[in-house]
């Protein structure tokens, strides 16, 4: 099975999604991924002055009851889910507001996974999917072995 046609399966069951405004150094999701007509799209916007408590309670309103997807970008990603981004903790911040059962898809470059396990603090929030785009695609990674995916 395609990498591409991997990440759709497994969102295909989510109506929702939060997104994000790819800075220059993430990835440009909306290149391997695309949002079907009448999926609720909850879009962030560059973080640096954004409540990220504030940025919660505004997608949990717009989501409502619905599961959704989370699509998140970071510096640095390993197998077993863990993220490091740009080392101000917003998104673990956000993530540790909104519902556990949302999905959290990470999005990074293959310079950005990292072979050896990344250090997790205790505030870290852990991924449920990582995908990582390559020279040849994209390399969809489900580290979470509690997820049924």
């Amino acid at each position: 099975m395609a990498q591409e046609s991997k990440i759709e399966e497994i969102l295909a069951p989510y109506g929702a999604f939060i997104t994000y405004v790819p800075l220059r150094t993430e990835v440009p999701f909306c290149d391997y991924i695309s949002m079907r007509d009448g999926d609720v799209v909850y879009e962030i916007a560059p973080r640096a002055s954004l409540n990220p408590t504030e940025e919660a309670e505004k997608a949990i309103a717009t989501i409502g009851e619905r599961e959704a997807a989370i699509l998140i970008p970071g510096r640095s990603f390993d197998a077993s889910g863990t993220r490091h981004g740009q080392g101000g903790g917003w998104y673990d911040r956000f993530l540790a507001l909104v519902p556990r059962t949302w999905l959290r898809v990470g999005f990074c470059y293959e310079r950005q996974f990292s072979a050896t396990p990344l250090v997790r603090e205790s505030w870290d929030q852990e991924m449920d999917v990582v995908c990582i785009v390559t020279p040849g695609g994209l390399r969809v990674i489900t580290p979470s072995v509690s997820m049924t995916l």
